[in-house]
This record gives C-alpha cells, sequence and structure tokens, in this order.
C-alpha cells in the first residue's frame, strides 16, 4: 500500500491512501514547552514597568513575536532509514537529527545535535549514512556525511556557495547529488544574493566532482537518479536578485534597524513554515490575504493566487501555487530530456510512477489529495 511522506509548513505528514496524518514530533514538542516556559517567565522584562526599567521597551515592536519562532520549530528535513524516519529539527541556536518510528508510537530520539549548526534537507542511504545540508552562518550551506553505526560527522563541501537537496544514487550509493549555488557579496562584505542552482555529482569515494546541470537561463533542483539511471530534477527559469542602495536608503539606515530585526524574524517564520509572524497593518483581514497570495516556497517569493488562476486557465485539473514553467525533467543515460510535469514544488518516484506537489495538491496518476504547500517528498513503498 504506497505511502508517501511530506512536510507541510514544519510538520512531517504521511499521505495513504487518500487521507492525510500528521506525525508529531515529540521532540519538537518537548523544545516547545521549554520555550513557552520561558517565555512565561521573561513576559515581565517585555511589558509594562518592568520593560522600562529593562530599558527594552523600544524594542518591544520588534521582537514581541520573536519567540513564536521557537513555538514553530520547524520540520526542515526527512528522509527514511529502515522502519524509522530521519528528520532535522532546528532551535533557537543549533539543530540536531533526530528519529521517529512512522509504524508505531515509540519515543523520538536523537541521532546528533549541534548547538551552532543549523540542518535542512537530508538522505540516508542503505549503508546508513546520512548526507545532509547545515548552516553555520545565515546564507551559506554545506553537504555533511553523518555514519550512523560509526558516529561519525564530517563536511564535505564548502565555499562561498548554498549546497541543498543531497540525495544518493540509487545505482551506486557512493554517488551523491545534489544542487549548489554560488553567493555574491557587495564590496563592503555583505550579502548580495544567489546564483542560479546547479546541479552535481560526488563521487564520496574518490573524491570526484562533477557539474552535470548547469547554464543558460534556468536553474536546476532537487536531483534523483532511480536504479536504471535515470536522472529527474526541477528545471526553472532563473531570477536574479537586484541589490542597490539609494542616497536615501544609506541616510534613513540608522531608523530602520529595529524594523529590520522584527523583519528578520519574520522571513524566518515565513521561510520555513509558510506562515508569518507579523500582520503587516492594522486590518487583520487584507494582512491573511496578502500572506496567502504571496508564499516562500524554496527561498522563492511566489504571487500563489496569480499562479493558481494561471494555471487554471491553462487546463489543470488540479492547479497549484507553482508557477507552470518549474517543470520535472527526466533526463535517461543516453542524455534524452523528457518534460514529465509542469508546476512542481516536489517529487517522488514510486513503484507506480511520479508523484508531485504544485503547492496545493499532491497528485499521482490516478488521484489528487490537498496539501497545503507539500515539500521533500518521500517514498515509503
Amino acid at each position: 500500500m504506497e505511502q508517501i511522506v511530506f512536510l507541510s509548513e514544519g510538520r512531517i505528514n504521511i499521505l495513504q491512501d487518500s487521507a492525510v496524518r500528521v506525525l508529531e514530533c515529540k521532540i519538537a514538542e518537548k523544545y516547545r514547552e521549554r520555550a513557552r516556559e520561558i517565555r512565561r517567565k521573561n513576559e515581565w522584562k517585555n511589558s509594562g514597568t518592568g520593560a522600562n526599567f529593562m530599558g527594552s521597551s523600544l524594542f518591544t515592536g520588534a521582537f514581541k513575536d520573536a519567540p513564536e519562532i521557537a513555538l514553530k520549530l520547524p520540520v526542515t528535513g526527512v528522509s527514511r532509514e529502515s522502519d524509522r524516519l530521519v528528520y532535522a529539527l532546528n532551535f533557537e541556536t543549533g539543530g540536531g537529527l533526530y528519529y521517529t518510528h512512522f509504524t508505531s508510537e515509540g519515543q523520538d530520539t536523537h541521532i546528533f545535535v549541534n548547538t551552532s549548526t543549523s540542518f535542512f534537507e537530508l538522505d540516508v542511504n542503505s549503508s546508513g549514512i546520512i548526507a545532509v545540508s547545515c548552516a553555520n552562518s545565515r546564507v551559506e550551506r554545506h553537504i555533511s556525511l553523518f555514519n550512523i553505526s560509526e558516529n561519525n560527522f564530517n563536511g564535505i563541501t564548502d565555499g562561498e556557495c548554498s549546497d541543498c537537496n543531497p540525495k544518493w544514487s540509487r545505482k551506486n550509493e557512493n554517488i551523491l547529488y545534489y544542487d549548489s549555488a554560488g553567493i555574491g557579496y557587495t564590496n563592503s562584505g555583505h550579502f548580495g544574493g544567489f546564483g542560479p542552482r546547479s546541479v552535481y555529482r560526488l563521487n564520496i569515494k574518490t573524491g570526484e566532482l562533477d557539474e552535470i546541470l548547469t547554464g543558460g537561463e534556468f536553474e536546476y533542483v532537487s536531483p534523483f537518479e532511480d536504479e536504471d539511471g535515470n536522472l529527474y530534477f526541477i528545471r526553472r527559469p532563473y531570477k536574479q536578485a537586484k541589490v542597490s542602495i539609494s542616497l536615501f536608503d544609506f541616510l534613513t539606515a540608522p531608523f530602520k534597524i529595529l524594523r529590520a530585526i522584527g523583519g528578520w524574524f519574520n522571513f524566518f517564520s515565513l521561510r520555513y513554515t509558510g506562515e508569518p509572524l507579523n500582520t503587516a497593518g492594522a486590518n487583520p483581514a487584507k494582512a491573511n490575504q496578502k500572506s496567502q497570495q504571496q508564499i516562500f516556497i524554496d527561498g522563492n517569493l511566489l504571487e500563489a493566487e496569480k499562479n493558481l488562476k494561471l494555471n487554471l486557465a491553462a487546463g489543470d485539473k488540479n492547479p497549484g501555487y507553482a508557477p507552470r514553467n518549474w517543470e520535472l525533467v527526466k533526463k535517461s543515460p543516453g542524455g534524452e530530456e523528457k518534460i514529465l510535469q509542469k508546476s512542481v514544488i516536489s517529487y517522488c518516484v514510486t513503484n507506480n510512477g511520479i508523484v508531485y506537489s504544485n503547492g496545493k495538491y499532491i497528485i499521482s496518476e490516478n488521484k489528487a489529495v490537498k496539501a497545503h504547500l507539500a515539500t521533500k517528498l518521500i517514498y515509503l513503498e
């Protein structure tokens, strides 16, 4: 009976026979309760005379919602290892890798925890080696390997880049695929934006690294090689971010610092849970409407309602939030490319074909099930 695991708004979900159930992460709930307790203890510092005494009243607007990030504690990566799931969970100052059981109600257990490292997309091969995208800074990410049996953790990529979506080849377990984008910095050393994402193939035994999909007006993400050597990936147009600073921005920069702090927390929440912390104005109805129209998917800000209408007009039976030019492509060992689906955010290859998410539905050959912002699809068989 086919089962699909996926992430939705920071939670693990399991799809089976058109029914979706949430798999609660007990470790996450433990951290949430700790965050609630800390918030209760610190409430006096952010309100009334306590705030004035602590000198924090000026920061209330920027920080008042910040603890909500700790309460959300989004799961950022998931993969299967035997009859268990391995998932990544990030907290205030770091993150960890954990086990949970999808067939029983057993306790979650930790695999590896680091107070200065955040963990994201991951995959486990048949030898029990976890490949995971890690971050020790706000923008750079690199791939690390964790050997479960040897309890050994090593970084295998570096540089000024963002390495994401590691995936072991199903044909050769020594081959690891991932996508990567170079990071640009301004002359003053500030973050300037990401370059287009390319797909790399790394042989962890020989150290041989090849850039296999790159260039042109597109970027390439989420590679997967099946047992027959077919390579699947998502191809989408690359939009270069424009970074410029006007004289007005420079002169008013000091007055924007507090707003920027609060905005960063809001961005973090929106990026990893799909929900903003602030209400973006005095009218909650308008704020809710905006949050539905603009969403973050894989680091891209999308006009969800606009894309939904365009996909419906194009004749999609189950239109989603992803643009139609986000295409799932299959490349044969001989180099022939075939577009399998359009409007694809995430996908997995099953024994019965392709299952993919368009942001609103998870779709297979025979059915479509509503799954809001479903990403990181995993086939359980």
